[in-house]
């Protein structure tokens, strides 16, 4: 099969390190691995080392100076997107049109319309709401009418949770068009054999409670180091932090008040080829998220720590309950309880037969994940969607 890759979004790179960049290559990867020819049409190919060809328009339109033209930017890029996707398909035709949705493209949906081709859209969050709530926004009455043109005119929209699904079917997508397919991770590269990485700063004998992730708000850090100044006050601990973002500097400095300078270590921002030695140094690892009404994320991180088979204690709320519920893979606490949180860190240090266990639900767990797995259950969705 012939599958044109589209990613409209200015903000990820497919050569990057952010979490976006990286699901893309993976699902790039795994069409190809699954014997598939993938032609990649991007806003911007990044500066890391180039895996494949990739066909970026970004360098094609200058740098905007205000808001509203940089939104305007996207329109146009995405618009020529389409036509550049066009003319590749008259000189070598395409079978699937595969687009990451973005918030200023309908590319993908009016291609397909006009060339008769499937089209299906990969939705990771409800973009227009993060528009509004986390980033300036102009052009608003536009994003929501591109949002509700690609929801309604996909062949299929391949949703990352339950969360976001609720949110399509909102905004105008056919329920019987919209399929939960979580994230996943590359069990080539993830896998409890990692050696663990030396860390300066962590003796080989400490007790290291584990979070990778970009350092923002909503995925709880805080409630995370008031938990480990609990668990430090009760044995023997290293916290290791493994990410950058917004928030450090207000972590650093609320880790040196609660008293945790020395015990706890920021590496910043790190290569994802260098994660799984740095996960597997952990002995337990967190997803500390915060109570939030709307929580529709399905975290890349919590994929990866099943992969190496770690000992996992998450907040019980959205996918992250669900996945890692069902088999009781993780150790579930109450959202924002840095009390709770600390009991169950606590629970995984002293208690080796609990540990013993989680290891093993997580490696079990992360079998089913492979981003390969994935790209098959969305290639079986086609018949169902060029049917109806």
């Amino acid at each position: 099969m012939r599958i044109a890759y589209l990613c409209a979004d200015g903000g990820i790179p497919v050569f990057g390190q952010k979490g976006g960049s990286v699901h893309v290559r993976a699902m790039i990867k795994a069409f190809r691995d699954e014997g598939h020819e993938v032609e990649v049409f991007c806003a911007e190919a990044g500066t890391d080392a180039a895996e494949f060809p990739v066909i970026a328009l970004g360098p094609d339109f200058p740098t905007a100076a205000d808001r509203e033209a940089k939104e305007r930017r996207l329109i146009e890029l995405a618009a020529a997107m389409q036509r550049l996707f066009e003319q590749r398909h008259r000189d070598h035709p395409f079978d699937l049109i595969y687009e990451r949705y973005a918030l200023w493209s309908a590319a993908g949906v009016r291609a397909g319309q006009r060339l008769g081709l499937p089209a299906v859209i990969e939705v990771n969050a409800p973009l227009v709401e993060e528009q509004a709530l986390f980033r300036k926004f102009v052009l608003r009455d536009e994003a929501r009418a591109i949002e509700s043109e690609v929801f309604s005119k996909a062949a299929a929209l391949v949703v990352v949770s339950r969360g976001v699904a609720d949110y399509a079917q909102s905004r105008g997508a056919a329920r019987s068009k919209v399929h939960v397919i979580g994230n996943a991770v590359d069990t080539s590269l993830f896998h409890p054999a990692v050696a663990a990485a030396r860390v300066p700063g962590i003796a080989d004998t400490d007790f290291v409670v584990g979070f990778t992730g970009s350092l923002k708000a909503w995925h709880g850090t805080e409630v995370l180091l008031d938990a480990f100044a609990l668990v430090r006050d009760r044995l023997p601990a290293h916290l290791l932090i493994v990410g950058d973002g917004p928030e450090r500097d207000t972590l650093m400095q609320r880790a040196e008040g609660l008293g945790l300078t020395g015990s706890v270590t920021f590496t910043g921002w790190v290569a994802h080829q260098d994660l799984p030695g740095l996960i597997a140094r952990m002995d337990v690892a967190a997803a500390p998220y915060p109570a939030m009404v709307n929580n529709y994320f399905s975290p890349l991180k919590l994929f990866e720590y099943l992969a190496m088979g770690r000992a996992i204690v998450a907040s019980r709320i959205g996918q992250t309950a669900d996945l890692l519920g069902q088999d009781g893979s993780g150790l579930l606490v109450r959202p924002g309880d840095a009390v709770a949180l600390a009991d169950g860190l606590q629970k995984v240090a002293t208690d080796p037969d609990l540990s013993c266990h989680l290891r093993h639900k997580a490696a079990h767990q992360a079998s089913h994940h492979d981003w390969r797995a994935n790209a098959r259950r969305i290639l079986d969705l086609l018949p169902k969607a060029q049917a109806a």
